[in-house]
């Protein structure tokens, strides 16, 4: 390609990250951080009454004053001071390893170079490290995100200090290094789908007496627990919230699930499975509408499957529905304690999303090797990758309505977004036994995956009656590759575009243990994968079934 089509490709997508970050914080600049209080530990439905929001101007009825705990004060400076800090330290554990990166230095601390950094398209490209170096940054953008959200900022604060702790980073930390437009998406709006379903999660527990709950409020978020410790005697009271919540933790076995020899078996499975509702007055009596400028609906969730002492396979993803307009028309029979309730609620809004899925590499060279020292590493053909993904959901309109009818309760999610990830090319093993792969995209060619746009539509339906509970979920991703914008573009001697696509479908059965916390679950889940590199197309099919054990809390 020539320089200059190179220049417009990085331009384009310096415009993409930089209206990426602006929507996102102007949309969100005027969100209140409105503390809500919630439950204790044993208790997943205490609700209080609802809260009365109107379309047209700023909510006017209010719940009791001790139902509400008073709002966490804002820490602006100290959230400052503690990014700066952890910026710090971590640019020092940076460089005391930096030779295990000297691949990835192209600039000198010198004006000609540094120009060229900051103005150049020169300056900004998708990187070349591996898969897992890369989606961690968002577990760097969650703790800058948190350390505003934990001092009593709004989410549209909190995530101009994710995107800025990526820009401090990625211009002044890592200078010798181009801008990495990967890191900067997944560390800025992946860094706010994780951080703000952990702090909603927490800020549950934070309010919640007990020592067992301060352990959990820890362990979800840490700077929760030590900014609420740091505040002393002037923390907000803690007080239940009027949430919905619904966590469940479970154990068991899955069969069918494709292994390491393509052959199947049965693996040891576990799921952490984090539902909550900040709405207030979710699943409560009640004829309202409004405008939230809060955090409405949060989730969380990871699996793994493990054979022997070793993981098999782990996926994680977060959401959140950051605001939107909701409505409620629910009625209920006898006291506030019964569960015959009819009619609906609903909710429209604009949700953040992320995720990674990992199957165990089963040759060393497949995303084990940090080392940057050239730039294609050889390779034994055909190559051994194994499907991975990582995927930040770019924020996008999601539709939540559940239906009453006696003891029946039924939720329709719906969701839309456009992803930016990093995906395995799946036909990339097949193509490189009977092709030359030297010169192909540079993570292509050292880690199987690459870069891609692409659309994502998911949709989930659970129906519970009494102590049972159905679930139905569907997920399609098709993914495109990003051309022209690899750290080496002017050394590329195939930059042919790539295709994949994933499509997952799920049903499961649950049964309650009656007046008890433990359940049993059924699923079935199948995964369907194409993916295409020139002519070369490949596709796989997996059916797992997973039985589990599990309790609530």
């Amino acid at each position: 390609m020539s320089r200059r089509g190179t220049r417009a490709a990085q331009w384009t997508a310096m415009l993409l990250f930089g209206w990426l970050a602006s929507s996102s914080s102007v949309a969100f600049a005027q969100e209140r951080a409105t503390e809500t209080p919630a439950a204790s530990i044993f208790d997943p439905r205490a609700l209080l009454s609802a809260v009365d929001f109107d379309l047209s101007k700023a909510p006017t009825g209010k719940p009791p004053a001790s139902s509400v705990a008073p709002a966490a004060r804002k820490h602006a400076g100290r959230a400052i001071l503690e990014e700066g800090s952890f910026i710090l330290v971590s640019a020092a554990n940076y460089w005391r390893k930096y030779s295990t990166f000297i691949e990835d230095w192209q600039f000198e601390l010198n004006w000609k170079d540094q120009t060229r950094k900051f103005f150049n398209h020169e300056g900004i490209r998708l990187d070349s490290n591996n898969m897992r170096l890369n989606w961690t940054h968002s577990a760097a953008g969650a703790i800058y995100y948190s350390f505003g959200r934990s001092n009593g900022l709004s989410a549209g604060n909190s995530f101009l200090f994710s995107a800025v702790g990526s820009f401090f980073w990625e211009y002044f930390a890592e200078w010798r290094e181009v801008s990495s437009i990967n890191d900067h998406i997944f560390t800025s709006t992946g860094g706010m789908a994780i951080g703000e379903p952990l702090f909603q999660i927490s800020r549950h527990f934070r309010n919640r007496p007990g020592f067992g709950n301060r352990v959990v409020e820890f362990l979800t978020n840490p700077l929760v627990a030590i900014n609420d410790l740091l505040d002393g005697r002037k923390r907000p009271a803690r007080t239940p919230a009027d949430d919905w919540h619904d966590f469940r933790v479970s154990f068991g076995a899955r069969s069918g699930a494709l292994m390491d020899s393509g052959s199947t078996g049965t693996q040891g499975s576990a799921n952490l499975d984090l539902q909550l509702v900040a709405l207030p007055g979710y699943g409560k009596a009640g004829v309202d509408h409004g405008y939230s400028r809060d955090t409405m609906d949060v989730g969380a969730h990871a699996d793994v499957s493990t054979l022997g002492s070793g993981v098999e396979e782990f996926n994680i993803g977060t959401r959140a529905t950051l605001f939107g307009w909701w409505k409620r028309n629910v009625q209920q029979d006898g006291s506030q304690d019964s569960q015959q309730r009819h009619g609906y609620e609903l909710w429209y809004g604009l949700q953040v999303a992320w995720d990674v899925f990992q199957k165990k590499p089963i040759v060393p060279y497949d995303g084990h090797d940090l080392g940057m020292k050239m730039r294609w590493f050889p390779r034994d053909t055909p190559t051994q990758y194994t499907d991975k993904l990582a995927a930040v959901h770019l924020p996008g309109p999601t539709l939540s309505v559940t239906r009453y009818d006696g003891s029946w309760r039924t939720r329709l999610d719906l969701s839309a977004s456009v992803d930016f990830s990093m995906i395995n090319a799946l036909a990339f093993n097949a193509y490189s036994a009977n092709h030359d792969i030297w010169g192909v995209k540079t993570t292509l060619h050292n880690w199987g995956f690459y870069y891609a746009l692409g659309p994502r539509l998911a949709g989930r339906i659970e129906t519970e009656y009494r102590f049972l509970r159905a679930t139905a979920g569907i997920d399609y991703r098709h993914f495109s590759s990003l051309q022209h914008g690899d750290r080496n573009q002017d050394l590329l001697l195939d930059d042919s575009p790539l295709t994949d696509s994933r499509l997952v479908m799920s049903a499961g059965l649950t049964a309650a243990l009656p007046h008890s916390p433990v359940f049993s679950t059924v699923s079935v889940e199948r995964i369907n994968r194409f993916g295409r590199f020139h002519t070369t197309d490949a596709r796989t099919s997996e059916t797992r079934v997973s039985y589990l054990l599990g309790v609530k809390f």
